[in-house]
């Protein structure tokens, strides 16, 4: 049992937006001192939840238990480090134990920029790339995100860098303000709410690491409380679907590109994922069923997926293609750079006005190939690969067809 105790608790009087302030209790050898987390949550939450020590379901709340734990793990941390300095341990008190992290927290931000803290994170992250254990694309996407700052802090203040300890409201906002209304994306200027709201939640999330390994004590970014807007979900129809499965392309370019899309709009498989697939990952089961069965790069979910005439179309499409039998992929192998633009042209040659990109083809899988014929949104929660089905709900849209087949019994 651990001498150093950490218990939080609501601070009734510490109200913000109906949420009620966490604070913490830091216990040793008779001695009690208090500290706030930062963080809030509705009180009846925190009473249903039994302080968030049951079993969790909404991600905010898995979020914000594993913040808290975090924040229990460094005192008793800061406590190991006091004992190895002292001669008699039960002269350590709970104050000490809080100075020290807050001195020490000062201490290390005031030497610290926030470059330091978000290249920490990617450093990291490269390691994790390297071993298959995350996306390149996801790699990709956080060193975008410095440089992100970077262009903010050029823009905004005129320097290279900055101490992380100087970040308030007036930087977290400017930088909402910055990536809103003057960042340029291609020849547009400004970006619109749901990619600002995840450009600055990715920073934050990378603050985050940078607090779990004790580069800072603090995540200024925590203030931020904009909100994804809820956007119409983009998704093709059986007739849309049967237009670029029949449509012959004379450049290998482009039928490349669309088997790779088709694949995906029947898999649900991100391209990255898709095109890391081996005949390995091909199996065969008792029934002499084919099925599709590899781990998902982001979520490392098992995932496996029947393999439909169409899928079992393309396979042997490219079986015996030069490219696939040097790679040994079932599939060739393609960059991202330009295949979105490929897309728009496949998509104008078959006649489709939706905007076609790889998010289409998830949302296709989702919607109308499992979801429209009545696949239970559990199986198709497994099937993608998410770890919580509130995430299945995001791509998930409710057809009109089965809103008329729901209705008739009604009828």
């Amino acid at each position: 049992m651990s001498t150093v105790k950490i218990r939080f608790y609501l601070k009734g009087d510490k109200v913000k937006s109906e949420e009620t302030a966490i604070y913490g209790k830091i216990i040793v050898f008779g001695t009690l001192a208090t500290f706030s987390t930062g963080e809030y949550i509705l009180a009846n939450r925190w009473k249903a939840t039994n302080g968030l020590s049951k079993t969790l379901r909404i991600d905010k709340e898995i979020s914000l238990k594993e913040h808290l734990d975090t924040i229990k793990e460094n005192y008793k941390k800061v406590y190991i480090e006091l004992s190895k300095t002292t001669t008699n341990i039960t002269d350590i008190t709970a104050n000490d134990i809080k100075d020290y992290l807050n001195g020490k927290s000062k201490s290390e931000e005031d030497k610290t920029t926030i470059l330091d803290v978000l290249n920490l994170h990617n450093e990291h992250f490269k390691l994790k790339v390297a071993k298959g254990e995350r996306a390149e694309g996801s790699k990709e996407k956080y060193i975008r995100m410095a440089e992100v700052i970077k262009e903010y802090l050029n823009l905004k203040y005129k320097v290279k860098d900055f101490n992380f300890s100087k970040i308030d409201a007036n930087f977290v906002w400017g930088l909402d303000f910055y990536l809103r209304n003057e960042r340029k994306h291609g020849i547009k200027v400004g970006l619109g709410n749901n990619t600002t709201v995840k450009y600055i939640r990715n920073i934050s999330s990378m603050i985050n690491y940078g607090k779990k390994r004790g580069k800072v004590n603090s995540n200024p970014f925590n203030i931020y409380d904009e909100k994804i807007e809820d956007v119409e979900t983009v998704f093709l129809t059986k007739d849309e679907l049967e237009k670029i499965e029949t449509k012959q392309f004379s450049s290998r370019r482009l039928e490349i590109i669309k088997d790779i899309f088709l694949f995906s709009c029947y898999t649900s498989y991100a391209p990255a994922d898709a095109m890391k697939l081996t005949w390995n990952n091909i199996i065969t089961d008792a029934k002499g069923d084919m099925w599709i069965m590899a781990l998902r790069t982001k979520t490392k979910i098992q995932s496996n997926i029947p393999v439909r005439p169409t899928l079992k179309k393309i396979l042997n499409k490219y079986k015996a293609d030069p490219e696939c039998i040097e790679t040994g992929r079932i599939l060739p192998l393609r960059s991202n750079a330009k295949t979105n633009e490929y897309l728009k042209e496949i998509a104008d040659l078959c006649g489709i006005e939706k905007n076609l990109t790889w998010y289409v083809s998830r949302h296709t899988f989702a919607t109308t190939v499992t979801l429209g014929n009545k696949v239970s949104m559990e199986t198709v929660s497994k099937m993608m690969g998410h770890k919580r089905i509130t995430q299945t709900q995001h791509y998930g849209k409710i057809l009109d067809d089965n809103v008329k087949d729901e209705m008739q019994k009604v009828n």
